[in-house]
């Protein structure tokens, strides 16, 4: 911000220098006017930052009302003592006339040109706030839509798990609705709340029991994640998902089921999860509807993280792998 505020003050300067008649004096009027514009707009930074925690409490007609009676008190100030250096600057050793001892007509020029230029910005961030705001609302809205996404073969599957349970041993079938319930918690709380790592596996072996019920012992789970922050954040539901997938695409399809491997470290500053499954050999039993999960997670990853949220598919003869990487945020 600092830099723009830079940027921005030093092409007003070359603006208002390329718009004097005299051509001969280019040089001398850029470097004057850049002397004063960027005084005055690191100074006006700088007083509303000092400014900010009384201002955001404020609504925004107010806060505009204040932020334009600062800054052309600041320009006010700053003109008053640049009007004090013109009048002095000879006695003061300069001989080159820096600043224009023509008072009023220097006050009012720098007066209005502060509240164009002030208009002009605090429209600028008025129109990227609305845009920041609707971007947030219209990611939220599409994670909600993403989350909302249950596959019904899941709770069907579930639900005739725990009634098959119900007569031959009702502890686990009581147990199982309540893993059922804390999965579906989950997939309703507030989507803009990420999750720890901790909370997320904590889920995805809620989803495990539930299958390991229906499946037995043709699933077998397989965990590495001894290396990950389990205080580090992830959105809610990117890892499940991937699990489901894998048990959904890759052992149920097999009479004799498989292992699903799970891992995670910390690469470069990046958290990298990954999850395998073995392939079934026969194409014809590959399912539909694993290229849309797959688009949904890297949806999810893209929304938190934009470019730097990627998710790999690698798929192979006998093994198929997804690989997650994202930043690490504690």
């Amino acid at each position: 911000m600092v830099l723009a505020v830079v940027l921005i003050s030093e092409l007003l300067a070359v603006v208002l220098a390329l718009a004097r008649s005299n051509a001969g004096a280019f040089l001398t009027d850029l470097a004057r006017l850049s002397l004063f514009a960027q005084w005055l707009g690191l100074t006006g930074a700088g007083l509303l930052c000092f400014c900010r925690p009384r201002l955001a409490p404020l609504s925004v007609p107010a806060t505009t009302a204040v932020i334009f009676a600062l800054l052309m008190g600041n320009t006010a100030l700053f003109s008053a003592l640049a009007i004090w250096f013109g009048r002095n600057q000879q006695r003061l050793g300069f001989d080159a006339a820096l600043f224009s001892a023509d008072e009023w007509h220097f006050l009012l020029r720098n007066e209005a040109i502060c509240a164009i230029v002030t208009a002009l910005v605090l429209r600028y961030f008025f129109v990227a706030h609305q845009w920041r705001h609707h971007v947030r609302a219209e990611a939220r809205s599409r994670i909600d839509a993403l989350q909302a996404r249950i596959r019904p073969h899941f709770l069907f599957n579930s639900m005739n798990t725990i009634a098959a349970l119900t007569r031959s041993d009702p502890a686990r079938a009581e147990e199982a609705v309540e893993d059922l319930a804390d999965l579906f918690r989950a997939t309703l709380r507030d989507s803009d709340r990420p999750l720890t790592i901790k909370e997320e596996l904590e889920l995805t072996r809620i989803y495990q029991r539930i299958e390991e019920l229906r499946i037995g012992d043709r699933l077998k789970v397989e965990w590495d994640v001894a290396g990950v922050p389990m205080r580090a954040k992830i959105p809610s539901l990117t890892i499940q998902p991937l699990l489901e997938n894998a048990i959904y695409h890759g052992i149920e399809p097999l009479d004799t089921g498989g292992t699903v491997a799970i891992s995670g470290r910390v690469e470069g500053g990046r958290l990298v999860f990954s999850v395998t499954n073995p392939m079934p050999r026969s194409a014809t039993a590959e399912r539909s509807g694993n290229r849309l999960a797959l688009d949904n997670i890297r949806q999810r990853l893209r929304l938190a993280y934009a470019e730097q949220g990627v998710l790999e598919v690698e798929p192979g003869p006998e093994r198929y792998r997804v690989t997650l990487r994202f930043p690490l945020e504690l």
